[in-house]
């Protein structure tokens, strides 16, 4: 199985193609900083693709919650936002090897020898963390204890523990089965598994987002020893979907032409939709809710991710 992470998309990173020798940009536009140019070497199609996106993460936010909704159009523009913010978190924030490019710290050289076939990116999904934080503590566009933003109930670990326990056991052994499928990963991989993925993917889905939609979505929908709402599913099939795109991990490698184009095709591509995959990421989703729902903290539920994408890392690492 592959890592709960969106970065780990699964079935693996897209394929490494030939570097290019052709130059990155013309003579005349040398002078611009590289960021400038990687943007204005971008095709129109890639452009598109990232306008579609942000459309497309938008639109099914809002699609999902509408039948349902009972608050103002305004409170579900927000949370549709919200989507749009944090998939291009993930799209447009590259990796701290480009930005160490783009400013002139390291050649194109160093860059394609450290871009790996396993994707991490610790500016984004930081990024990310933040922008989750933002909807609560900045823009104040619902309320810490709406979006789960504060400590477990009383007791609530306690109740929790058991099943925790025996699904982390179950990722560990699965994970030490299938463990020649997968690469090796590095120490600064293993950390960033450890963490990013899960506070990230928690605060968002189980957190500003649910706080989001709360205004307009009642807790009405049972779960064991909790309730959760509709902004609650609408969270687990986001969830599932992002971990199927499998947005390419060296997208921002070339900035332009055909190799930047190969990887934005990628997107579409439907081997990543296996039904194993998508049964997987639903059931961690719907899991995750509950904890957070049970607990009533989205900080739990980003702890036991976490702790379950170690099981799968340590699992995977096993000799």
């Amino acid at each position: 199985m592959a890592l709960i992470g969106l970065d780990a998309a699964c079935g693996g990173a897209p394929p490494r193609r030939p570097a290019t020798t052709a130059p990155l940009f013309d003579s005349s536009l040398g002078r611009l900083p590289r960021i400038r140019r990687a943007c204005l070497f971008m095709p129109g199609s890639v452009w598109a693709a990232i306008v579609f996106w942000g459309l497309f993460w938008a639109g099914l936010c809002v699609g999902l919650c509408l039948g349902p909704w009972r608050a103002t159009p305004r409170l579900l523009g927000w949370a549709a936002l919200a989507c749009v913010v944090h998939v291009y978190s993930l799209l447009l924030v590259p990796p701290w090897t480009v930005w160490a490019y783009w400013l002139g710290l390291r050649p194109i050289g160093w860059l394609r020898e450290v871009a790996g076939p396993t994707p991490v990116n610790w500016v984004g999904k930081g990024f990310g963390v933040l922008c989750s934080l933002g909807w609560v503590y900045v823009l104040r566009r619902t309320t810490p204890a709406t979006a789960g933003f504060v400590r477990p109930a009383a007791g609530s670990l306690r109740a929790i523990l058991p099943a925790v326990l025996v699904v982390a056991a179950g990722l560990l052994a699965d994970a030490y089965r299938s463990r020649y499928a997968f690469l090796p990963l590095t120490a600064g991989q293993q950390l960033y598994y450890l963490t990013l993925p899960g506070l990230d993917e928690e605060l968002f889905y189980r957190g500003a987002l649910l706080g989001l939609l709360a205004a307009g979505l009642p807790r009405t929908l049972p779960l064991p020893g909790t309730r959760t709402s509709w902004g609650g599913v609408v969270g687990v099939l986001l969830f599932t979907l992002g971990h199927g795109l499998g947005f390419p991990d060296r997208l921002f490698e070339l900035g332009g032409g055909a190799s930047f184009w190969f990887y934005v095709r990628e997107w579409w591509s439907p081997t990543h939709f296996p039904l194993g995959v998508v049964l997987f990421q639903l059931g961690m989703g719907t899991f995750f809710l509950w904890v957070r729902e049970r607990t009533g903290s989205a900080w739990v539920a980003a702890g036991v991710h976490c702790l379950m994408n170690g099981c799968l890392a340590l699992g995977h690492a096993a000799v």
